[in-house]
C-alpha cells in the first residue's frame, strides 16, 4: 500500500491521508418541506419519545409509592374518600426499593455498552424496552407478594435498562457529525426530562384518578396500579415504532435521502480534516470519503479490543466519570425525593405534589433544547472551541442549581420551595448537553463503552440518593433534616462543576481509533482499490499525533 511519500513521485493522489487540523465539515443540505422530515431528525424525535417511555418506567414509582404505602384521599364517583395504605413499607424500605434498580444499572453498565457493539443498537434497544414494559406491567401483582420480590423485580429492571444510553450515544457517533451531535442529542436526551414529567403528573392524577386496580381492589379502592398499565402498555407500541423507523447507520437506512446519507457521511469522514481538503460538493463516490472506521463491516468494528488501558490512564474519562456520579447523584435526588418532601414536609396533596415534581424536569427539558441550539448558532461554532462549549455549559448545569438547591435549604414556605427546586433543576439541563455527550468527543468509536464505564459509576449517585435520603430523614416532617439533603446535593454539584471544569476536554484521544481496527481497515482497503484503480486508497496508522489526530479527505 502506498504511503504519503509516493505522491511526490508524480503518482496520483491517495483518498484518504492522515490530517492534523480541525475541520467545521460540510454545510448540511438544504430542507424542503415537500422532502419530509430528514432521516436523523426522525431518529433524534423517535429516540427522544423512547427515553421519555424509558424514564417513566424507571421513576414512576418514585411518585405512584407515596399513593402506595400512605393513606391517600381519592375522588371516586364525585365524591372524595380516604383509603389507608395497601403496602405497609417504612421509608427505610420504600428507599431500597427506590435505590435496587440502579444495582441492576451499575452491574450491567459495561455488558450492557458490548451488546450494542455485539448485536446493534436498534435491536437492543427495542429488546430492552420490550422487556422493561413487561415487568413494568407485573409491578401491580409482585407488589402484593412482599417487598423483597419488588425490589428484585427492580434490580433486573436496571440490568434491562443498562444497555441503553451506550446504545444511543453509538447511534450518534454513526448519525450525525460532530457539529450537529450537540443538537441533535440534545433533542434524544430531553426525553428523560419529559419522561420524568409525565411520569410525576400522570403519575399523581392516576394514583387519585386512575382505573383499572388489580383483582381483588374495589375500583374506588386503590388506584396506583394504573400507572404500571398506562406506561407498560406505551412503551410496548413505542417497540413497534422503533422496530420500523430506526436503522443503526445512515447506510442501512432503505428511505434516506441520497443527499442526507452523503452529508451524514461525508461530514463524519470529515470532521477532524483541513478545510482545503474538504471534497467538492460534486457528486462523489462513497468510497473517495469514507475514514477506516466507516469501511468496516459493524461485525468486523465490533471485535476491535477496547483499550481499557489507556482508558483507565485517561484524565479526561476520570473527570468525566466524577463529574457524572456527582451530578447524578444530584439528579437522582432531586427525581426521587422530592414527591416525599413536598407531600411530607411541605404538606402538598399527592396530586399537586405530582405536577409540582414535575415542574423542574419541564424547566429541564427547555433548557436542554436551548443549550442544543446555542451549540449550532454560527457565531459560537466561529469562536468557541468544542471543549470551551462543553466547559460552560457544564459549569452552568453544576453552579446556579447548587445556589438554588441551598436557598431551598433555608424556604419559608411550600412556594418559595418549588420556586426555587423548579430552577436548581430546569438550569442543570444544561449539563446534558456539556459532559453529559462528552463520550462521543473523546472517542465516536468506543462511545458506548466510555458510556457503559461512566454510568456505571454515575449509577452509584442513584444507589446513595435514596438510601442516604431515607437514612438521613427518618422523620420525613422535619425541615431540618431536608435542609442538610439540599446541602449535601448542591455540594455533589460543585464538586462536579469544578472537577469538569479543571481536567475535561471534548478533544478526540490518542486512543480513541483502534490500532487493531486501523490494520483491518488497512487489508480492506487493498482488497477495495480496484474501486478506484486511478486513486488508490492509503490509511497512516501511526498514532503519536495530538488529540485531534484523525483520519480526513
Amino acid at each position: 500500500m502506498r504511503r504519503e511519500g509516493a505522491a511526490d513521485n508524480g503518482e496520483s493522489q491517495p483518498i484518504i491521508q492522515r490530517k492534523k487540523a480541525m475541520s467545521p465539515g460540510p454545510p448540511p443540505p438544504s430542507w424542503k418541506a415537500r422532502d419530509g422530515l430528514p432521516a436523523r431528525w426522525q431518529l433524534a424525535f423517535i429516540s427522544m419519545v423512547g427515553f421519555v417511555f424509558l424514564y417513566a418506567l424507571r421513576f414512576n414509582i418514585s411518585q405512584t409509592i407515596v399513593a402506595m404505602t400512605g393513606n391517600v384521599s381519592l375522588h371516586c364517583h364525585n365524591r372524595s374518600i380516604m383509603v389507608a395504605a395497601e403496602l405497609d413499607w417504612d421509608s427505610e424500605q420504600s428507599g431500597y426499593v427506590q435505590s435496587s434498580f440502579f444495582y441492576g444499572y451499575a452491574l450491567m453498565a459495561l455488558p450492557g455498552a458490548w451488546m450494542a457493539g455485539r448485536f446493534g443498537s436498534k435491536r437492543v434497544l427495542a429488546g430492552s424496552m420490550l422487556l422493561n414494559a413487561i415487568l413494568c406491567l407485573l409491578t401491580p401483582v409482585v407488589s402484593t407478594i412482599g417487598v423483597g420480590y419488588v425490589i428484585a423485580l427492580r434490580i433486573l429492571q436496571g440490568m434491562i435498562q443498562a444497555p441503553f444510553y451506550p446504545c444511543m450515544h453509538r447511534m450518534w457517533g454513526r448519525w450525525s457529525p460532530q457539529a450537529e451531535v450537540g443538537m441533535l442529542a440534545s433533542i434524544t436526551y430531553s426525553g428523560p426530562y419529559i419522561g420524568n414529567i409525565v411520569s410525576y403528573f400522570v403519575g399523581g392524577i392516576l394514583s387519585e384518578r386512575g382505573f383499572g386496580a388489580h383483582a381483588g381492589v374495589d375500583y374506588c379502592g386503590a388506584q396506583w396500579p394504573s400507572v404500571f398499565y398506562v406506561f407498560g402498555a406505551g412503551a410496548l407500541i413505542w417497540v413497534v415504532v422503533w422496530l420500523f423507523m430506526a436503522f443503526d447507520t445512515p447506510a442501512q437506512h432503505p428511505r434516506i435521502s441520497h443527499c442526507e446519507r452523503t452529508y451524514i457521511e461525508k461530514g463524519l469522514a470529515n470532521e477532524c480534516g483541513d478545510p482545503e481538503n474538504r471534497p467538492s460538493e460534486e457528486p462523489y463516490a462513497l468510497l473517495d470519503v469514507l475514514p477506516f472506521n466507516f469501511l468496516l463491516p459493524e461485525s468486523i468494528s465490533s471485535q476491535c479490543r477496547v483499550p481499557w488501558k489507556d482508558i483507565l490512564k485517561s484524565l479526561p474519562v476520570w473527570a468525566l466519570l466524577i463529574n457524572l456520579l456527582a451530578y447524578d447523584y444530584g439528579m437522582y435526588t432531586l427525581m426521587t425525593e422530592v414527591p416525599s418532601y413536598l407531600k411530607n414536609a411541605e404538606k402538598v396533596d399527592i396530586q399537586s405534589s405530582g405536577i409540582f415534581s414535575a415542574l423542574p424536569f419541564g424547566m429541564m427539558w427547555l433548557v436542554t433544547l436551548i443549550a442544543g441550539a446555542f451549540t449550532r448558532l454560527p457565531v459560537v461554532q466561529a469562536n468557541i472551541s468544542i471543549t470551551r462549549q462543553r466547559k460552560i455549559l457544564t459549569l452552568i448545569g453544576c453552579f446556579i442549581p447548587a445556589v438554588f438547591l441551598v436557598l431551598a435549604g433555608y424556604n419559608k414556605s411550600s412556594t418559595t420551595a418549588i420556586v426555587y427546586i423548579t430552577v436548581a433543576g430546569g438550569i442543570s439541563g444544561c449539563q446534558m448537553v456539556g459532559s453529559g455527550i462528552n463520550q462521543i468527543d473523546l472517542s465516536p468509536r468506543y462511545a458506548d463503552m466510555l458510556v457503559g464505564w461512566t454510568n456505571m459509576w454515575g449509577s452509584v449517585g442513584g444507589i446513595l440518593a435514596p438510601t442516604f435520603v431515607g437514612q438521613l430523614v427518618p422523620h420525613l416532617t422535619d425541615h431540618e433534616e431536608w435542609k442538610l439533603v439540599f446541602f449535601v446535593t448542591a455540594g455533589m454539584f460543585v464538586l462536579g462543576g469544578v472537577i469538569y471544569g479543571a481536567l475535561g476536554t471534548a478533544k478526540r484521544q490518542t486512543w480513541g481509533e483502534s490500532k487493531v481496527a486501523v490494520q483491518v481497515a488497512e487489508d480492506r482497503i487493498t482488497s477495495l482499490n480496484h474501486y478506484a484503480p486511478d486513486r488508490p486508497l492509503l490509511v497512516e496508522s501511526d498514532t503519536d499525533g495530538p488529540e485531534t489526530d484523525r483520519f480526513a479527505v
